[in-house]
């Protein structure tokens, strides 16, 4: 299993439950690689230049259990400059982030070329 912890780390996000019972998790390093469900995918520069932006508006920084009481309700869960929090409704200051997150899951996996792959070219 990978991870990435540490001041490597730029942001994790996590969002689970709903009737399927899911869970996702991405987690993106200041370099520009994210673990999406533990599978790399890399970000352009384009890509963290907004992910940077998008996360430099998010002002809600407390956890919250409004919206916890309705079933079948997603948990959203951000932590961000040393700050974890948990919401069951999404904070209008993370919705850009969230959307340029949750959009990285849908993401192909690129994995490097293996040497003897290079080698027959």
């Amino acid at each position: 299993m990978l991870a990435f912890t540490g001041p490597d780390v730029l942001v994790t996000y996590e969002r689970s439950g709903g009737f399927a019972g899911m869970q996702e998790k991405v987690t993106v390093n200041s370099s520009g690689t994210a673990l999406v469900n533990d599978r790399p995918v890399p970000l352009d520069d384009a890509e963290m230049r907004g992910l940077r932006r998008a996360l430099g508006r998010v002002v809600t920084t407390r956890s919250s259990s409004a919206g916890c009481d309705v079933a079948d309700h997603f948990t959203f869960t951000l932590t961000y400059r040393g700050r974890r929090a948990t919401r069951c409704t999404l904070p209008c200051d993370w919705r850009a982030a969230v959307e340029r997150l949750e959009a990285l899951t849908g993401r192909p996996v690129v994995l490097p070329e293996r040497p003897e792959t290079l080698a027959g070219r």
